[in-house]
Order: C-alpha cells, then structure tokens, then sequence
C-alpha cells in the first residue's frame, strides 16, 4: 500500500471585524460577526472528509461567548488544534514593543486555555509578521511551533493589492507598507525546519544550542514560489474553475517530486459565497457563490487528502521531531 507523504491544514480564523479594520473600514467594531455561518460550511466540509485542522484563534473572538460557542462547532471534527493568532490581530508586530507583543501573545494563549480546554503550542502571526520578539515569548510560553513565513515571491504584489485596496491612513498605512515581507521572503525554505530561539528562557537546562523552534512556513508552489492557500485559489476559480483545478494539481504534484511536506492555509471568506455578506466583497475569491464555491472547496480538499496524510500541524511537527515533543491537550 502506498504511503502518503505528511501534510497539514490550517484555518486562520480571522473574523469579519479583522477584514473591515484591515480594509479601513470606520463601522469595523460594531460589525457582525460571520462565525456560525462560516464554521458550520467548514465542518461541513471537513467533516465528512475526516480531515483533521489547525485553526489559529484570535483572542478577541475568545472574549464573545456566541463565537465561542461558534468555535466550539469544530469539536465534531475527527481532530482540532487550537493555535494562536495574537489578540487584537493587527498585522504589524514587527512594530510593536516587547511588552505589547507579549500581551498579544499570552493574553491570547490565556483564553484559549480557558475558552477551549486546549494548550496552545504553535503561533502565525497577523499579515506573517513575526520580528524576534516574537520568538523569544513563544519559547518563554513553551511552544514548539511558528508559522508565520509565508516564502512567496508574490509578497511585494500582495502588499501593493492591499494598499491598493484599503481605506486605512497615515500611521497605520505605513505600518502596513511592511506587510508580507520582501522579495527577501522568498529566499526562506518551503518545508518544516528549526529556528534558533533568541534566548532559552523555556527551561533551566536548556542551553543555547538546544533553544530551537520548529518554524511552520505556509507552503508555496516549489521552484516559482507563487500562492497555493485557498484563497489564491478560490481567487482563480472565481474566472477559472479548470484553471484553478490544474494549477492545485500541479501545485500537489510538484511538492509531492521536490519532497514538499505542505501546510495549506484556508480562510472563513473560502467557504462564504457572494451572497452572504456584502461587506466581504473585496476579499479575493468572494465574487464565486456559495453553492459553487463549496463544489470547489470539497473537490480541493478531498484531493488534498487522497494525496497526503494530512494531519494537524502540531502532529505534523511531531512526524519531523527527532524527539518525542509533549502533548498540547
């Protein structure tokens, strides 16, 4: 019997408010929220599929107890990892100060545990901004895992898209104009791999060259580095369905011959259609309806999981770990 390679999927679970703030919209505190609507598509996909998921919690959400009780809707998959995403989700910390990164980080890993039941043991940071601090409070908090690099050469057109797109001025529109990094981002590897930790500060014993985290990127298409998250994709099969199917298969063939273990990224707005939600209309991908959007997403995802054994992104790191790392539950 043939083996498949290892894989994981993730869900950044970034609600209504983070896409209106980040768009500059003025109503984005009082907005609804799209969490029931958007988390009951997903475990309807998923489900069925059995396939397990990381979802990256922004803390904020964890303080509303109907996205709570939202979120708690994807215990009825056959796995779910709770990860962390920051508080307040704001994409710019590499423009923070130490103790604001460290609210963001631990305020956010409080309520998990106290909202889920579950220990957090891996990070993504908003818009994939993740500077050394950042590091430096996983390893104090004991996670085994980053996943803020998202190694794509089509970072400086993303940013440029963005700022295109957003309403949002002065301080907060030059923060933005780091966001997603260079061409430089490119340049980071395409697979799981260690990272120094700026200090040892998780253990008494452990020493400099033992202060590693295991760093997650969001896979790209080996060799051109272009986009393969659902988002990109829904993108494409909003004008294209076949086109956007024979680039997914392509994207899964090529890591499957260049030994690429993919993590693959989905987004709430990937099983919302047009219909749903007006505000969301500038979201790449929300031109698509919902039926049809769900038709593609299934086919996609099966796919994923025919060709990989496709596992939560904490299991996955555990698959690369030359040693037994401890449970997050």
């Amino acid at each position: 019997m043939r083996q498949c390679p290892p894989a994981s999927l993730s869900l950044d679970l970034d609600n209504k408010w983070a896409y209106l703030r980040a768009a500059g919209r003025e109503n984005w505190e009082s907005c609804d929220s799209y969490f029931s609507l958007a988390i009951s598509n997903i475990v309807d996909v998923l489900g069925p599929l059995g396939l397990p998921l990381t979802v990256f919690l922004v803390g904020r959400d964890l303080q509303r107890d109907d996205d709570v009780q939202s979120i708690s809707a994807f215990d009825s998959l056959s796995k779910w990892e709770a990860a962390n995403h920051s508080l307040n989700h704001l994409p710019w910390m590499h423009t923070m100060n130490d103790d604001e990164i460290e609210r963001e980080i631990g305020g956010t890993h409080d309520l998990i545990v106290s909202k889920t039941g579950q220990t957090p043991v891996g990070f993504r940071g908003p818009g994939f901004s993740c500077p050394g601090e950042v590091l430096r409070v996983l390893g104090m908090l004991g996670y085994q895992y980053d996943a803020s690099i998202f190694p794509t050469s089509m970072a400086p057109i993303a940013r440029a898209v963005f700022l295109a797109r957003t309403k949002l001025e002065g301080e907060q529109r030059e923060k933005a104009k780091k966001l997603y990094g260079g061409f430089a981002a490119m340049r980071n590897p395409n697979w799981p791999y260690l990272r120094a930790l700026p200090c040892p500060e998780r253990s008494d014993t452990l020493d400099a060259a033992e202060a590693k985290i295991w760093e997650v990127p969001v896979t790209v298409l080996p060799f051109l580095r272009t986009p393969i998250h659902f988002s990109y994709l829904t993108f494409v099969a909003g004008y294209s369905v076949a086109v956007a199917k024979a680039y997914f298969r392509t994207a899964l063939m090529m890591c499957r011959l260049f030994g690429t273990a993919p993590s693959l990224l989905l987004h709430p707005p990937d099983f919302l259609g047009c219909e749903d939600d007006a505000d969301m209309a500038y979201f790449p991908g929300m031109i698509m309806k919902r039926n049809a959007k769900l038709e593609f997403m299934t086919w996609a995802l099966t796919l994923y999981s025919q060709q990989f054994a496709v596992s939560t992104m904490h299991d996955q790191v555990c698959q690369f770990s030359p040693q037994p790392l401890a449970s997050h539950a």
